[in-house]
């Protein structure tokens, strides 16, 4: 009886040890890549571990104009989103400085539409998170990190072209192509910039 006694006195003070050195704490905000494409982050856990969600609007739009020889207009439509999802850990290098390191898996979708096109691009890969974080105040926290990345990449490309053969009859040709790459590097735009309020 006295063992097991002992035993849990030792494990209350552990637990009670490890849970005075990790405080939970969410954080949500802005993120920046390239400072054009813009979204959202929200992190939980603790100040040494936290689980990473990001979602990032890479394009959308309509633009109409007019086609060169024609009475018709053009529309182009655009969409398209990116998420991520993966797990950070933080070391805190100075009072208002902590280090940031950890991975995400990433899926990436975007959609192009015209009259006679229409493109579709799917992406999904890993990246890896190295980063640092500046505390202005005990809320405010302006993040830099970098993002080597690794990807498989689908891209789904149907063209419909006419040919006027005289007489005001056309003949209409369909073209579809699916192309598949593998890509993995460092670039501008692994480069990502957030502005996070600190709960």
């Amino acid at each position: 009886m006295r063992k097991l006694v002992t035993v849990l006195l030792c494990l209350s003070v552990a637990y009670s040890l490890t849970a005075q050195e990790s405080t939970k704490q969410r954080e949500v905000g802005l993120v920046f890549s390239n400072l054009d494409n813009f979204g959202l982050t929200y992190k939980i856990g603790t100040n040494k571990s936290m689980w990473r969600f990001n979602t990032i609007l890479l394009s959308g739009g309509k633009n109409t104009y007019k086609i060169e020889g024609s009475d018709k207009d053009q529309t182009e439509k655009n969409f398209g989103f990116g998420i991520k999802v993966g797990k950070e850990f933080r070391k805190k290098l100075k009072q208002k400085i902590e280090l940031r390191f950890g991975a995400d898996l990433l899926f990436n979708y975007s959609n192009t539409e015209k009259i006679e096109e229409t493109k579709k691009f799917y992406e999904s890969g890993v990246n890896l998170v190295f980063g640092l974080n500046y505390l202005i105040s005990d809320n405010l926290v302006i993040g830099a990190e970098i993002l080597p990345y690794m990807t498989y990449k689908k891209s789904e490309i149907d063209i419909e072209k006419q040919y006027y053969i005289g007489n005001y009859d056309t003949i209409t040709e369909r073209q579809k192509d699916d192309i598949s790459e593998f890509n993995y590097g460092l670039s501008s735009s692994s480069v990502l910039l957030s502005l996070t309020y600190r709960f």
